[in-house]
């Protein structure tokens, strides 16, 4: 395995983490991503410029595929620069300075010369000016309830700013924080920007925001139903998978769809982790369509014919007939018996 040459332009010493990064990239990001992410940091502040891929798997336990996916999606951050040579092998990694986010993959992006007005700082005698009223009261304690926590003056002021510059009422506010905890992030910098980003795009009703978040909930429920699971909401850990199928592997629904099914289809009851894997061997295959899985699936057919083994009967599915196998399912089952 070559050697890897890590840079940067981040000062020496101590291993420090940028805000940013805390505040925004962690909480939306895999803690497999968010690890190895660290431990490059602190490899590079400690001194160890010269690594390898397997040295980091080793280190943190993982495989090789998982270092450079958990590389490739720090790239497509804007984090990392990764530097291959002509043959795409990988050379080196550049940590860059944590770049200001945009606004949420699901909401607009919000220009600099944007009419949103900017934050201002309450002086103590507005901030008690605000606490008289009822509404207010409510609404804090009803953010603190969805947060789980007490809101620090900074948090009470970004709050207020949603409430008394961007105009949202409280029950709007209390739908953004309400969304945003169970999209799993609980960090006010996140539930700012989502509210910017509503604010640009003329939001001022709950209604209003329903309809922008049905997508989302609308795919949500579908992957759900495609387990078989129709009495519940999905709870923290489902949903971090089924962000992670539609947004880090950058997945079509109906991809999604199909692996949930041959998950049913192989282990008779709903697994995450199951589908997971299959959507992670797609991802190493840079399957994009229904088309690259029919492909696949006819490419294993061909390796089982010229081992001389009777080729087991098509399944008919909405991506035509075609075999449904192109993974190893007794050792990936084996590994879900060991993990569990």
């Amino acid at each position: 395995m070559e050697h890897l040459t890590l840079k940067t332009d981040l000062s020496a010493g101590a291993t420090s983490v940028s805000n940013l990064f805390l505040d925004y990239y962690m909480p939306k990001a895999s803690g497999e991503y968010t690890k190895v992410y660290l431990y490059l940091l602190r490899s590079l502040q400690g001194g160890q410029h010269d690594i390898t891929v397997a040295g980091l798997a080793d280190a943190l336990e993982y495989t090789e595929s998982d270092i450079l996916r958990a590389l490739k999606y720090w790239e497509k951050q804007g984090l990392l620069k990764l530097e291959c040579d002509a043959s795409n092998t990988l050379l080196g990694i550049y940590i860059l300075r944590v770049p200001e986010p945009a606004a949420d993959t699901e909401q607009l992006h919000i220009p600099a010369d944007d009419a949103v007005p900017a934050r201002k700082s309450y002086s103590r005698s507005e901030l008690a000016q605000f606490a008289e009223q009822a509404e207010c009261r409510q609404l804090l304690f009803v953010c603190e309830q969805y947060m789980k926590k007490t809101l620090s003056p900074s948090e009470m002021e970004t709050i207020l700013y949603f409430y008394d510059q961007l105009h949202f009422s409280a029950d709007l506010i209390e739908y953004l924080v309400e969304y945003c905890v169970c999209k799993g992030s609980r960090s006010i910098h996140y539930i700012e920007t989502v509210a910017l980003a509503w604010a640009e795009a003329g939001i001022q009703t709950v209604s209003q925001a329903k309809e922008r978040t049905t997508t989302y909930t609308r795919n949500t429920f579908a992957i759900m139903k495609a387990f078989g699971i129709n009495d519940r909401n999905p709870v923290e850990p489902e949903l971090k998978y089924i962000n992670k199928w539609l947004k880090e592997y950058d997945f079509t629904l109906d991809l999604v769809l199909e692996a949930c099914r041959r998950t049913m289809e192989r282990l008779h009851k709903p697994n995450f982790e199951y589908a997971d894997r299959i959507l992670q061997s797609w991802t190493e295959q840079k399957v994009h369509t229904a088309e690259d899985v029919r492909k696949l699936d006819e490419e294993h057919q061909k390796r089982q014919a010229s081992r001389q083994k009777p080729a087991p009967a098509p399944s008919s599915t909405r991506f035509n007939n075609f075999e449904q196998r192109d993974y190893n399912f007794d050792e990936l089952e084996k590994q879900l018996i060991q993990n569990s």
